[in-house]
């Protein structure tokens, strides 16, 4: 549901600090003629001098000379900062602030503006991630997620409202509301509000990109908040965050942490990775690594049963079982918003990515540190107010109350979107099918509801849910390369043209170069790239979206 933990530890880029004093750039002098003439078309009404923008100087003396009190929300500018140009990343000039919404939640933020010459007049929202609590722009993973198209865009992201990351303050009304949607949708005002000041003009455009909590909240916007962009992308959306921590927990999690015997070391989930290829690779038609027909792919591996001593070569009864949790679906008896009852099953292929170790059993079974078994654990403490709860004796049938409260906040899972098509928006979805933090089959179930309500052909003139085979929640795995779609520009391109991204392309590299190996349609869900059966392999032309 949330990127690994890890990531959410803020890296600061270099920076050069600059004051920003009080005041606004002053207009700009009129001289001579141009003067004279200018006042008297004014005199006329024929026209005025209007002031310079400030982004029209040197992007350092602005910088230091925008201040403003009057931004939305009562947001408070701090300071004001330079960060020079490094790597991909253009000079920027860095405002943040704070809104205060009560004493149990500040939002702080940021908004990063290019140089006048290089803004294209658009913004982009960032999602965080996991329990949030830092500010994505200043995370360099959060910049590469988003890509190097990103840069032109007034970039805007807060730490949604807290800045612990577990889960200690879901206790405050305030700071749940901020999480789950008002706090971007406060800073994307205030970052609107300082894009026009510091321009001279508002944006024409404004989008929402995210990855896992960060999709959720890209996503929710467009049932609470429809006119707030006009286009989301949404990258392996957690839409149903809850549903997640009562289903997973006493079962797959359970099951793992209550006996070594159950648990997979990375040698064992290797060994279970590459049985799995190699019964499931050629049928999508090539076999290349990948699990590319994920529906068709029942492999069970009873012929790694150990038949004497455990080791690394054979799996145990336990470790057996605990792989087919992983792909069974998960009903405890808790209710959570709509009705929802139950968490489906994860996708295949999440074994040969770093999310089975990440997600579903850590580096170590006396001290689990798994994502997945962090969140399950942060949720009990939270509804059990009990900061030793323990997965192995939380029993979630005893807070039904306590987690419906916190799902019927955060949960993005509204099918009525119409609003949000009828002005204009446009969402695209994506997951690696190989998640196994984020079930993609949940935001399935979540589309099929919209298509009920709107009707299908009208929900497919405003949204996509694409996937890559073998691909993990972190963006790895032996699939081709995530970042190399550009779901931004294709995002961009659906709403100033009108051209759906039915078409995008994912590329393969050799490893630790950026030179392509091989190439692969991006499919709608439930299609795959099946392999024409003639044709160059590694050229994307060479296979063609198919449900079967």
């Amino acid at each position: 549901m949330f990127p690994n933990p890890t990531r959410a530890a803020v890296a600061q880029p270099r920076r050069i600090a600059l004051a920003a004093p009080l005041g606004r750039w002053p207009a700009r002098a009129l001289s001579g003629l141009g003067a004279a003439a200018t006042l008297a078309l004014t005199a006329c009404g024929g026209g005025s001098d209007a002031p310079a923008p400030l982004a029209s100087k040197p992007l350092a003396e602005a910088c230091a000379a925008y201040t403003s009190t009057t931004l939305p929300h009562g947001a408070k500018l701090t300071r004001t900062e330079l960060r020079k140009a490094e790597g991909t990343l253009p000079d920027v000039c860095i405002v943040r602030g704070q809104i205060v919404s009560s004493p149990d939640s500040t939002i702080n933020w940021a908004v990063e503006l290019p140089t006048l010459a290089q803004w294209n007049s658009k913004t982009l929202t960032i999602g965080g991630g996991g329990f949030d609590g830092f500010i994505p722009t200043d995370d360099p993973w959060y910049q590469q997620l988003v890509g190097p198209s990103a840069n032109p865009y007034v970039k805007i992201s807060s730490d949604s409202g807290h800045q612990i990351q577990g889960f200690a303050w879901g206790k405050s009304d305030v700071a749940l509301r901020n999480h789950a949607f008002d706090a971007n949708h406060f800073v994307l005002e205030v970052g609107t509000a300082i894009a026009t000041e510091f321009y001279g003009k508002r944006p024409v455009r404004r989008y929402h990109m995210g990855h896992s909590n960060g999709g959720r909240s890209g996503l929710i916007s467009t049932q609470k908040y429809p006119k707030d962009y006009d286009g989301v992308v949404a990258m392996e959306p957690a839409i149903a965050q809850q549903a997640h921590q009562v289903n997973l927990g006493p079962t797959v999690l359970r099951h793992i942490f209550k006996s070594r015997e159950n648990w997979m070391s990375p040698a064992k989930i290797a060994l279970y990775a590459k049985a799995e290829t190699a019964a499931c690779d050629g049928l999508d038609g090539l076999k290349d690594g990948i699990i590319g027909n994920v529906e068709a792919c029942n492999y069970v591996p009873t012929e790694l049963l150990c038949q004497g001593a455990d080791s690394d070569s054979c799996l145990t009864a336990g470790q057996i079982e605990s792989i087919r949790l992983i792909y069974s679906d998960h009903k405890t008896p808790v209710t959570l918003s709509r009705g929802a009852v139950g968490y489906p099953r994860f996708g295949r292929g999440g074994a040969s990515t770093s999310d089975w170790q990440s997600y579903m059993f850590g580096t170590s079974f006396d001290a689990p540190d798994s994502f997945n078994h962090m969140a399950v654990t942060a949720a009990a403490r939270l509804v059990e107010g009990n900061p030793n709860a323990n997965i192995l004796s939380h029993d979630p049938t005893q807070y039904q109350a306590q987690y419906s409260r916190l799902a019927e906040m955060i949960d993005g899972t509204d099918p009525d979107i119409a609003a949000f098509a009828d002005n204009g928006g446009k969402l695209l979805i994506w997951y690696g099918a190989g998640d196994t933090c984020v079930s993609m089959y949940r935001t399935v179930e979540y589309l099929d509801t919209v298509k009920q309500r709107l009707g299908a052909s009208k929900v497919q003139s405003f949204a996509r849910m694409v996937t890559s085979p073998s691909n993990g929640h972190d963006l790895d795995g032996v699939g081709t390369e995530p970042r190399s779609i550009d779901l931004l520009a294709a995002m961009d391109a659906w709403v100033e043209k009108g051209t759906a991204p039915d078409k995008l392309v994912a590329t393969k590299f050799a490893p630790g170069t950026t030179t392509p190996v091989a190439q692969r349609p991006v499919c709608e869900y439930p299609k795959f790239p099946r392999y024409n059966g003639t044709g160059d392999p590694a050229k994307a032309e060479s296979f063609t979206c198919s449900a079967t």
